[in-house]
């Protein structure tokens, strides 16, 4: 088992070139500091806590924040939100987990969070997490560690495992968006986390949503209404990579029942890029997409310094700013295999009942 700890001052959102020293190729175990991979000080949780990774497990980019879903995704949407709604968040749930690390923001951005569920396809995933979550209260008071404590772990696809479930205040899902290739498996590694079996959504899901490749986000917002998942007020934060339009976001949650708003907007450097940039480069040579991409370069000098609750309020406005910039996936892989860094917007859209 290999351990090392991300330093406090390694993590500028505004460079993505820093290093941190000593990183393994592969690890199991590691200590992370909160600021050093969110940017801002713990409010409710530990400044610094380990975690432990399944071999299934999403790894957290924590040599690149940037690159990492719950920084870009997670954290900065549950701080739009917080900021932006009287209804307190009492009653959260994720989707598609991995480490646990957006649990973790939620426990430390909603002061009056009370119940946690996290699932994730594998057992051994939301295990793992389970146990993140409860390392990153250890030391501090016991409300918030009760929370941890009591969190409860299910597996499965989608929002199936929250059926009969307690309505939640908020339900937060980030999952893959690529279908499955005839070659891989979900239980090989990380592949579950980038890929998604399509046969299993066959026939549920309007067209310009499965060309968009938005199957499960679609999905989710129908087993949520259809589950009664959501309190009155409730809402499902849909995370998803800005490489279509947000206008096909917005119909997506029009189409499922919804009135969807966008949130917040970040960008992130692509992760996995070999994998995930080659996936959408193939569904779109099969009159998929298009999908877009973007040089990190442009992406730095479009978004600036805005946070990601003003960059969410522009959204439109980032998007056709973006515009003449744009590569379509397969100019992006050309890119990457140039040595060009690549990278793609953030979107988390919030949704609610009609």
């Amino acid at each position: 088992m290999t351990t090392f700890l991300v330093q406090e001052d390694t993590y500028n959102t505004n460079n993505i070139d820093f290093k941190i020293r000593g990183i393994p190729d592969s690890f199991s175990t590691f200590v992370i500091d909160f600021k050093a991979f969110f940017g801002v000080r713990p409010q409710h949780v530990s400044r610094r806590f380990s975690i432990s990774l399944s071999d299934l497990s999403y790894q957290p980019k924590i040599y690149n924040p940037r690159a990492d879903w719950a920084v870009t995704a997670a954290f900065n949407s549950f701080q739009a939100l917080q900021a932006s709604t009287h209804n307190p968040v009492q009653r959260f749930a994720t989707i598609g987990t991995g480490s646990g690390t957006d649990a973790i923001a939620a426990l430390d951005v909603f002061p009056q969070l009370r119940s946690i569920v996290m699932t994730d396809l594998h057992d051994e995933v939301v295990d793992k997490a389970k146990i993140n979550l409860m390392s990153a209260t250890e030391k501090v008071d016991g409300r918030v560690r009760a929370v941890a404590r009591d969190t409860t772990g299910l597996s499965g696809h989608s929002l199936v495992p929250l059926k009969d479930q307690v309505p939640f205040d908020l339900i937060y899902e980030n999952l893959p968006n690529i279908p499955l290739p005839d070659d891989a498996d979900l239980l090989d590694g990380q592949t579950s986390s980038t890929y998604f079996d399509c046969s299993d959504v066959s026939g549920v899901v309007p067209p310009f949503i499965s060309t968009a490749l938005l199957d499960l986000h679609y999905v989710c917002l129908l087993q949520a209404k259809t589950f009664n998942l959501l309190t009155e007020t409730g809402v499902v934060l849909s995370s998803m990579g800005g490489r279509i339009p947000i206008d096909t976001m917005l119909r997506l949650a029009d189409a499922a029942g919804f009135t969807g708003r966008i949130l917040s907007m970040s960008w992130k450097v692509q992760s996995e890029p070999d994998s995930v940039i080659e996936g959408y480069a193939t569904q779109q040579e099969k009159g998929l997409g298009p999908f877009y991409f973007y040089r990190v370069s442009t992406l730095r000098r479009v978004f600036g310094h805005l946070t990601a609750a003003e960059a969410g309020l522009r959204a439109l406005e980032i998007e056709n700013e973006l515009l003449p910039d744009r590569l379509d996936a397969v100019t992006a892989l050309k890119s990457h295999k140039q040595g060009i860094d690549i990278g793609h917007p953030v979107v988390v859209m919030a949704s609610t009942r009609h």
